[in-house]
């Protein structure tokens, strides 16, 4: 039993580490909304989301690629905590941007 509670407890531990990145960005989310309203907000959030995966995230790939194309077929590199704080920084300068010419 105690090895059962160990490995479930393990287990959860794993889920809530792969959860734990989107907790910076909620707190930002958030901060839009008294800023600017609920509909700034989501438009804020709904754009910056679609421009970090069309543009930032490539972007960051290609730069920890040496410049590089990435070939079909090859893994991407890994992000480094560095770029995945700037990558967080650019979503939410975006997020607060789009946000800002909404409102």
């Amino acid at each position: 039993m105690r090895t059962f509670l160990t490995q479930s407890l393990a287990a959860q531990s794993d889920g809530l580490k792969t959860r734990l990145p989107a907790v910076p960005h909620m707190l930002a989310a958030l901060a839009i909304w008294p800023a600017f309203g609920a509909s700034a907000c989501a438009t804020g959030l709904l754009l910056s989301s679609l421009v970090s995966f069309v543009v930032w995230l490539p972007l960051t790939a290609i730069t920890l690629n040496k410049g590089q194309g990435i070939p079909e077929g090859v893994e991407p590199p890994a992000f480094t905590g560095r770029a995945k704080f700037t990558l967080f920084l650019l979503w939410t300068l975006t997020a607060w941007a789009f946000a800002a010419a909404v409102a």
